[in-house]
C-alpha cells in the first residue's frame, strides 16, 4: 500500500489590525451640540405656532393685508379691494414668512450637522450659531415686552408660544457659553487657526524689525562714508 502524503499545513492568518478607538468629543462640545439641537427643535415648534397664531388671528391678518395694499406705490383704493384679493395677499405673506423661517431652520440644521461631524466648516458653523444664539437670547426680552394683538386666539396658545421662545433662548445661550471654551475652539480647529495667525503676526513683526534694522544700518553706513570723505578733504 502506498502511503498518502501528509496534507500541507494551513497558512497562518495575518494578525487582525486592532481598530483605533474613535476620538471622543470633549464634554463642552457634547453639551453645546445637545443644547443647540434642543434650541433648533424648539425654534421649529415656535415657527409652527407662529403660523397657527397668525392664521387664527384672521381679523388682524386681513387688516394688515389691507394696510399693505393701501401703502403700495400704485395707490389702490379701498373700494377696489375685494375679499378674495385680500385673503390671497394675506395667505401669500404668511406662506412667504413660513418659507423664510423654514429655510433658516434648515440652514441651522445643516450647520449643526457640520459642527457635529467636525467638518471643514466647523468653525464657520460655530460662529453662525453663536450669532443666532445671541438673537435667541435677546428675543427673550421681546417676549415680555410684546403685547399679543387680537382676541380670536386663545390665551393659552400665546402662553405656550412664549414658553417655547424662553426655552429656546435659554438653551441657545447655554450652548453659546459652552461654544467659547478652549476645548470647543480646539475641536472646531479655530484655536489652531488663531495660533497660526499669531505665528504669522510674530513673523511679520520680526521681518519688519529686521527691515528697520537694515535701514538703520544702511543710514549709519552712509553717515560713516560721508564722515570719511570729509576727513579726507
Amino acid at each position: 500500500m502506498t502511503a498518502t502524503p501528509p496534507s500541507p499545513a494551513p497558512a497562518p492568518r495575518p494578525p487582525r489590525t486592532q481598530r483605533l478607538p474613535r476620538q471622543q468629543r470633549p464634554e463642552s462640545v457634547t453639551y453645546m451640540l445637545w443644547l443647540w439641537l434642543g434650541a433648533l427643535c424648539g425654534e421649529a415648534v415656535h415657527q409652527v405656532l407662529n403660523v397657527v397664531l397668525t392664521l387664527l388671528n384672521h381679523d388682524v391678518l386681513m387688516s394688515q393685508a389691507k394696510e399693505m395694499a393701501k401703502s403700495a406705490p400704485a395707490g389702490v383704493d379701498e373700494a377696489q379691494l375685494s375679499d378674495a384679493f385680500l385673503r390671497t395677499a394675506a395667505y401669500a405673506s404668511v406662506a412667504l414668512s413660513a418659507a423664510i423661517s423654514l429655510a433658516i431652520i434648515v440652514l441651522l440644521a445643516f450647520l449643526l450637522r457640520s459642527l457635529a461631524r467636525r467638518g471643514k466648516r466647523a468653525g464657520t458653523s460655530r460662529r453662525v450659531w453663536f450669532a443666532f444664539s445671541l438673537y435667541f437670547g435677546f428675543r427673550i426680552l421681546l417676549t415680555f415686552m410684546v403685547t399679543p394683538a387680537g382676541a380670536d386666539v386663545p390665551d393659552w396658545l400665546f402662553v405656550v408660544d412664549g414658553m417655547v421662545q424662553i426655552l429656546v433662548g435659554v438653551a441657545a445661550v447655554l450652548g453659546l457659553i459652552f461654544s467659547v471654551r478652549v476645548d470647543t475652539l480646539d475641536y472646531t480647529g479655530e484655536l489652531e487657526q488663531m495660533r497660526e495667525l499669531e505665528k504669522e503676526l510674530e513673523q511679520a513683526q520680526r521681518e519688519k524689525k529686521r527691515a528697520e534694522e537694515e535701514r538703520k544700518r544702511a543710514k549709519d553706513d552712509q553717515r560713516s562714508k560721508r564722515s570719511d570723505r570729509e576727513d579726507k578733504r
